[in-house]
């Protein structure tokens, strides 16, 4: 009840203020701890005490790890951080499309780099040495940089030993000519290079491929046969998408675009890729992102594929219990169609439309 009042006295402020706003209110420890279910797994062997996790792009600057777990979050993932700071694209760059419950940015990396944010997050590892919230932090190049590739391999080397995962970007819309690096040739540049710093790394944890919600079937059989090829760890699928599919008026401009409408889009590539990876023997992990925003699509997103599931744009409309009402709403799914372990049904359906079948009708068991 009190987040509608809040949300409303938000969305008079730009944007951009806003979420500023709530990121000084959550660093400063002023949000109760709300109890969830725990459904604990085991992904990339690493322990997360349930499989929903807040996207990259909240907190880009690690200011709020510590406090973000109390709204249920089973990991966060930080950034996207450069190695040098820098201001982003102009503002205004943030638009809400609350009809649609979406959201453009055109942020481009806004964020206070490598050396002030690795001492966020040393403090945080030193602070909280049996903190249960996994840490993802997520990595890009700088928009002005002449060797991004090297960009990638610093900030892997120097959050190498902070992380629990990386997420390597390379699907921003926001960075100009950033999605060349899910092209062939560039692909491959990139993972070799990544290699040869992973191997000169003592321990090293997952590595992750964020990837294009508008590659081609083509692009994404090569990024994934190349990360499997060198024994990466995984995908996300998937960052914003630069088509329009929605009714608000801000659909001209330019940006990445999240939310429901992304939904669909996502979920057609994450399908997608676990046909290729079923296709290759590959069981390498996917973090599903895009669109979810309760049980239902959370479940959809199991059934077609995901290991994990990441949101954010969901959590501006919703509010700040929508983690506990995602969980609730799985134990429910999970009690009706009696799952004993949601690896069971991970990538059972072949469709999303075979998936919405199944949220809306429960498993047909075979006699």
């Amino acid at each position: 009840m009190y987040w509608s009042f809040f949300y409303k006295i938000l969305s008079l402020i730009d944007p951009e203020t806003a979420h500023n706003l709530v990121i000084k209110i959550i660093k400063n420890g002023f949000l109760p701890k709300i109890k969830t279910k725990s459904i604990p797994l085991k992904v990339m062997n690493i322990k997360f005490e349930n499989p929903i996790g807040l996207a990259a792009g909240f907190d880009k600057n690690a200011q709020t790890i510590d406090q973000i777990h109390k709204m249920g979050f089973g990991f966060s993932e930080v950034g996207t951080i450069t190695v040098f700071p820098q201001e982003g694209n102009p503002k205004p760059r943030i638009f809400r499309l609350p009809e649609d419950k979406a959201i453009i940015n055109r942020n481009g990396f806004n964020n206070d780099g490598l050396t002030l944010i690795k001492n966020r997050i040393k403090n945080f590892r030193k602070k909280n040495k049996f903190s249960n919230i996994k840490l993802g932090i997520n990595i890009g190049p700088n928009k002005d940089s002449i060797d991004r590739i090297k960009d990638y391999t610093k900030l892997i080397h120097e959050f190498a030993k902070y992380a629990d995962y990386l997420a390597i970007n390379i699907s921003s819309p926001n960075t100009p000519n950033l999605r060349k690096f899910h092209s062939d040739k560039n692909f491959k540049n990139l993972i070799i290079s990544i290699k040869k710093e992973i191997n000169k790394l003592n321990n090293c944890p997952p590595i992750l491929i964020k990837i294009s919600p508008d590659v081609s079937n083509t692009e994404l059989k090569k990024i994934i046969k190349e990360t499997v090829k060198h024994k990466l760890h995984g995908l996300i699928i998937s960052n914003t998408t630069i088509k329009r599919n929605v009714k608000s008026k801000y659909k001209k401009e330019t940006g990445g675009l999240s939310g429901e409408p992304l939904f669909e889009e996502s979920t057609k590539v994450l399908i997608m890729a676990r046909k290729i990876l079923n296709d290759i023997g590959s069981h390498i992990s996917v973090i599903a992102t895009g669109g979810v925003h309760d049980g239902k699509s959370a479940y959809i997103k199991i059934l077609c594929g995901a290991d994990l599931i990441q949101l954010y744009t969901s959590m501006v409309y919703e509010g700040p219990f929508i983690v506990k009402n995602i969980l609730d709403q799985l134990d429910r799914f999970r009690k009706r169609d009696n799952i004993k372990n949601w690896e069971d049904v991970k990538g059972l359906a072949k469709s999303i439309d075979e998936a919405y079948k199944i949220v809306e009708n429960g498993l047909i068991k075979k006699s």
